[in-house]
């Protein structure tokens, strides 16, 4: 899940994802939005799931891994996000 300001469309983590990992990332899907005053003024939680594939052989953990550390890198760098 990622906290960020309220103002942040999730079009917007959908970009950054889809630029970082170009060839196996097959879609972002948004499965939950909650706002609360104890999450801090201005901010929301998205809950995010990321579907990776390849056509040409099985991923290994390793991989995936390194592209969700990748991901959550940059939604920290260029969303201000808090990982959750």
């Amino acid at each position: 899940a990622l906290l960020l300001d309220r103002q942040i469309a999730f079009s917007d983590v959908e970009k950054i994802a889809y630029r970082e990992i170009k060839k196996v990332l097959k879609s972002v899907n948004l499965f939950d939005i909650y706002e609360d005053k104890r999450l801090g003024d201005n901010k929301k939680s998205y809950a995010v799931s990321f579907i990776f594939e390849d056509d040409q052989k099985t991923l290994k953990d390793e991989e995936v891994d390194k592209w969700m550390q990748r991901l959550m890198e940059q939604y920290k760098i260029e969303l201000k996000a808090e990982i959750r």
